[in-house]
C-alpha cells in the first residue's frame, strides 16, 4: 500500500490551484479585472503588485504599453500618464459577455447584437471590420477586428484611445 506523507497531501489540498495556473481575467469597457482606466502609474503598480516605470525616452512617454503579469499577450495603454485601454492578443482572455478572439462576427453580432457599430477595417476594408461597441454613457468602448468574419484582436478603454488603430504608433 503506498503511504502519501500527510504533510504533502495538505500541502496539495491547501494550496489553491489558481495560484498555479493563472485564470483570464474578464474585460470590460473601462478594464481588466482590478485595471480600471483612469489609474495612474503608481496605482497600476500598486493594483499589479509591479514596479514599472516611464519609459526614459521623454518621445515615448505620452503612449506606451505595459504588460499584464499571469495574463499572456495582455496590454495596458499608458497615455498621458493614465490608464487609457487594455489590447488583448490571445485567444483566451473574455469580454464580460463571453466574447475572444477567435469568435466569429457572427457570435459578437448575436451577443451584442443592433449594439455594435460596423465599419470597413482600415488595412483590410475588403476582408476585415471593425466592430465597435460603446459604454451606455459613451465614455468607454470595446473595438474588436475581424479578418475573415473571424476576431483577430480587440481592445477596450476610452473612446480616445479606441480610436487609435495602431496603438502608441
Amino acid at each position: 500500500m503506498l503511504h502519501i506523507p500527510r504533510i504533502l497531501l495538505a500541502c496539495i489540498f491547501a494550496f489553491p490551484l489558481n495560484a498555479v495556473v493563472a485564470q483570464p481575467s474578464i474585460v470590460r469597457f473601462d478594464g481588466i479585472g482590478a485595471v480600471r482606466v483612469g489609474m495612474s502609474l503608481s496605482d497600476l503598480n500598486r493594483t499589479l503588485h509591479t514596479s514599472y516605470s516611464r519609459p526614459s525616452d521623454p518621445e515615448e512617454r505620452s503612449c506606451y504599453y505595459i504588460d499584464v503579469p499571469n495574463q499572456p499577450k495582455v496590454g495596458v495603454m499608458m497615455l498621458d500618464g493614465r490608464v487609457a485601454r487594455v489590447d488583448v492578443d490571445n485567444d483566451v482572455t473574455p469580454t464580460a459577455e463571453g466574447i475572444h478572439n477567435g469568435d466569429s462576427e457572427a457570435q459578437a453580432r448575436q451577443v451584442y447584437g443592433k449594439r455594435l457599430n460596423i465599419e470597413p477595417h482600415a488595412y483590410l476594408p475588403e476582408s476585415g471590420h471593425y466592430l465597435t461597441l460603446f459604454s451606455p454613457d459613451r465614455k468607454y468602448g470595446i473595438r474588436f477586428e475581424t479578418e475573415d468574419g473571424t476576431i483577430t484582436r480587440y481592445y477596450a478603454g476610452t473612446i480616445q484611445a479606441i480610436s487609435f488603430i495602431e496603438g502608441c504608433s
